[in-house]
Order: structure tokens, then sequence, then C-alpha cells
């Protein structure tokens, strides 16, 4: 039977060079994709902007997921279905998307965290900082601090402390701490495999009866739930990659190269067996 291969991807580190955020080492891979007609999904810890600028960047009209699993964002008139989820404002090129949220508002994020802050917990998050600041911080050009600074459903968060004290006060009020590549992640009850999961059901139902392959590819811990909820994990060369746990060993493969130099020849390798 008719296999359609899906791909679900981590950015920094991963498709983007951890030091240069450059994809320019996987367009060969990319191209091939595109010549596939295979969908990629941007899964990572970035913002509906951030996202929103680089898939203008690769060309990519899928969905794609925001903020460690914070919510889904579909094109609208991407599924069949669409149109009971709720609309997403127009954010570029006169495009219409709708979102899948699976976090509380980042609002009552904030408020949680001001009160940790009158339980004596120190932190700065991206909140307490004026874009100029933050693009200081973290290298960011200005506009790309902007973006970072929209969020739906997550707050990264320089912490300085008792991490422990600081899960348990998070644990709670139903809220987690994630740790990323520099920053905290507060966040909810949900991961990069929440999106995964929703959007594979809905793929199954777009190509039915064709079987679903799916793949994903990632560098971290932070990556371990979207790997374990596919057909083919791919681990991608990281110093943080060994920290990554797969259910089943006999699935996963593993990049020699680093970032999107790993990805290309993972995917390169994966694409040109026969399904």
């Amino acid at each position: 039977m008719t296999q359609q291969r899906i791909i679900f991807t981590d950015l920094d580190g991963t498709l983007l060079d951890k030091e240069t955020y450059s994809h320019t080492a996987a367009i060969p891979a990319l191209h091939r994709i595109d010549a596939l007609s295979i969908p990629l999904v941007l899964n990572s810890s970035k913002t509906v902007p951030e996202i929103l600028s680089l898939r203008k960047q690769l060309g990519n009209q899928h969905p794609f997921v925001v903020e460690n699993g914070a919510a889904v964002i579909i094109p609208s008139h991407y599924f069949e279905d669409t149109n009971t989820l709720e609309p997403l404002p127009t954010l570029e090129d006169d495009a219409a998307y709708c979102v899948q949220r699976f976090a509380a508002p980042h609002s009552s994020i904030i408020n949680a965290l001001l009160e940790a802050r009158r339980h004596d917990f120190q932190f700065t998050g991206f909140f307490d900082l004026s874009v100029e600041k933050l693009a200081e911080i973290t290298g960011l050009p200005k506009s790309g601090a902007h973006n970072a600074k929209q969020r739906l459903g997550s707050e990264p968060i320089l912490f300085n402390g008792d991490i422990a004290a600081f899960t348990r006060f998070l644990a709670e009020r139903q809220l987690r701490a994630v740790q990323g590549g520099r920053f905290l992640h507060v966040m909810g009850q949900f991961d990069k495999a929440t999106g995964v999961n929703f959007l594979l059901d809905a793929y199954k139902k777009h190509y039915a009866p064709a079987q679903i392959s799916s793949i994903a590819l990632g560098d971290s811990h932070n990556d371990e739930q979207m790997l374990n909820c596919v057909d083919i994990p791919i681990v991608i060369n990281s110093p943080h990659s060994a920290q990554i746990q797969i259910d089943n060993p006999k699935r996963v493969r593993y990049s020699q190269a680093t970032g999107a130099s790993g990805w290309n020849e993972q995917l390169l390798a994966l694409l040109n067996e026969p399904q």
C-alpha cells in the first residue's frame, strides 16, 4: 500500500546550525523533500512570528508547532476541517491561519511567575526585558528579539536558585520548566509530541487510505518525546544528543555530522531508500 511520509523537525542545532542559524547545508535534502511532496513540519521552542519568518526563507507552507508544543498553527484550508479551529489574525502576506492551542494563555504563566517572585525565586524573564536588552543578551537582531517576545503559551527565563524548589512551585500550578539551550522555558503540561500527535491524526485523515510514515529529527533531550512518537526517529549529533532516550533503539538513526549537515546527511540517505 502507498505510504505518505511526514517529516517533523526541530530547528536550532538540527535543521539550523547552532552558531550561525543557517540551513544552507540542508538545501539538497530540502529540495529532495519538495520534489517528493513530503510535508515538512517545523517544531520548535520558537514563537509564531519567528517561525513564520523562517518558513518564508525556506518556502515552507505547511503547519508548524510553536513554543515546545504550546500550539499548532495551520494555514487555513490546509486540511478539510480546519474551520472548526480558532482563527489566528493575519500575520503575513494576507495569509490566514488557524490555531489549535494546548497551553493556557501566556498571561496566566506571567501571573504565576510574578507570584513566584513574591516567594523570593530569582529569575529574569523575556517579559522583564526590553527588545534592546533581549537582543543584547541573545545576540538576536532587534527584529528577532521583538518576535521572540510575542508568545502564546510559554515564557523563557534565566533562573538563579534552587531549581528543585522552583519545579515544585510550578507543579502545584500545573506548570513545568523545560531546559532549553540557555533559557528555562516555563510552560504547561505539553511537549513537542503534543503537536506531532495532533497533526499525525489530521494527516492520517487527509491522506487516507494511504498509510502515514512519520519521521522526526532532533538534537537534544527537549526533542525526546517527539522522537519517540514517530516511526523513524533521527538523532542529530550535538553536545546534548547523548541525553536522548529512545524507547525502541532498533528504529533510531544517528547522524555523524552536526546541525544542518547531519540533517542533510540522514534525510538524503533515508529518502533514497526504497519504501
